[in-house]
């Protein structure tokens, strides 16, 4: 609960802290898909391509000159055109992995953790949306409904020796909160500050962007 009273400068801090670890994460995204490494595996492909297609070219050329379709010619064809079609298909995927890999640093990708209605909780609980391992550093909007006014969004999560992140947004009856997510185990929570003995009731669906 404390978490909720944080003063504006507190908040302002942990909003930096969080912001500078997201663009260093980001960096190391960049550093595992290495796109211009991709890139330039689908240009040597390219090249081995073009080299096999010009030696098949060759081939049939002879054929047609000769006028005689041999055994060594037409073996060679054949494996030839294997060896195209095997470094067709390893293109496609470099290409494949490539758009992935673009799509993950542009944030462009996302995916559902939690759709739910007419979800009940006691005073002061919080209640589990997603607890698992997240990929990507990213974030999480939560848009939720809830008869008390007190209700927030939280995530929380460990990064590296930088500690536990505990991060909150105030949704109270009706709202969506933005939540930065680092790669690891990161929990999303729907929470409230009630008296004893109250309810909350809520409706909510977090959905992840990385």
């Amino acid at each position: 609960m404390s978490q909720v009273k944080k003063s504006s400068n507190k908040i302002v801090v942990a909003l930096a802290v969080i912001c500078v670890i997201l663009i260093a994460s980001l960096v190391g995204v960049f550093a595992i898909y290495q796109p211009t490494n991709l890139q330039s595996q689908l240009a040597e492909k390219d090249q081995t391509i073009a080299s096999l297609q010009a030696q098949l070219e060759a081939l049939q050329e002879q054929m047609s000159q000769t006028g005689n379709g041999t055994l060594a010619y037409v073996q060679q064809i054949a494996y030839l055109n294997e060896q195209l079609a095997n470094l067709n298909a390893t293109a496609t995927d470099l290409g494949q992995q490539l758009v992935s890999a673009n799509d993950v640093l542009a944030l462009r990708k996302s995916g559902i953790l939690y759709s739910q209605n007419s979800v009940s909780q006691g005073a002061n609980a919080a209640t589990p949306l997603w607890n698992d391992v997240l990929d990507y550093a990213g974030y999480v909007i939560v848009q939720v409904e809830a008869t008390s006014n007190t209700t927030y969004a939280q995530a929380i999560f460990t990064f590296g020796d930088s500690g536990v992140f505990n991060y909150n947004v105030t949704v109270g009856n009706s709202g969506t909160a933005l939540l930065p997510v680092l790669p690891g185990t990161v929990q999303i929570n729907i929470c409230n500050i009630l008296p004893a003995e109250a309810t909350n009731n809520f409706n909510a669906t977090a959905t992840y962007y990385y």
